[in-house]
C-alpha cells in the first residue's frame, strides 16, 4: 500500500502527464495498493474544472482506503516544519501533513522532491516518480 501524493495524481491525470507517474499510478490502482488522505483529495479535486469529471473523481478517491488527519499527523507534521526550519528548510505545510499522515504506515509516491527532502530529515518512506 502507498499514500498517492497529489503530484502523482496530477501527472496521472493529465492526458500529457509523466508516462511513468502514470504507469506507476495504474499499477497500484489495478493492484488495490493506492490510498489517499483528506488534503490529497481536497488538493487534487480543487483543480477539477467540470462538474461530472468532479462528482467521477470524488467518486473514485472515496472508494480508496484513506489515512487519517488526527492529532498525531498534525502534532508530527508542526514538529517536522520546525525541525526543517532549522535546518534552513521550508516545505508546504500540506506536504508535511501528508509525511506525517503515512509516516509509519505506508510509503509516499510522489513526483514532488519535497518529499525527497523531508525522507532524509524524518526517516519518511518514500517513491520518488521523476515526471
Amino acid at each position: 500500500m502507498f499514500l498517492v501524493d497529489s503530484s502523482a495524481w496530477i501527472e496521472y491525470l493529465r492526458p500529457r502527464g509523466s508516462a511513468k507517474v502514470k504507469a506507476r499510478v495504474r499499477d497500484l490502482l489495478e493492484k488495490e495498493e493506492a490510498a489517499v488522505c483528506g488534503i490529497v483529495i481536497t488538493e487534487v479535486l480543487r483543480g477539477v474544472r467540470e462538474d461530472e469529471a468532479f462528482e467521477a473523481l470524488k467518486d473514485v478517491f472515496l472508494a480508496l482506503p484513506r489515512l487519517p488527519l488526527d492529532e498525531v499527523v498534525y502534532e508530527r507534521a508542526a514538529q517536522w516544519g520546525r525541525q526543517l526550519r532549522r535546518k534552513g528548510k521550508t516545505l508546504p505545510t500540506t506536504d508535511l501533513l501528508i509525511g506525517a499522515a503515512a509516516f509509519g504506515h505506508v510509503p509516499v509516491l510522489h513526483a514532488d522532491s519535497d518529499f525527497v527532502t523531508l525522507a532524509s530529515a524524518t526517516g519518511l518512506k518514500q517513491e520518488y516518480v521523476k515526471p
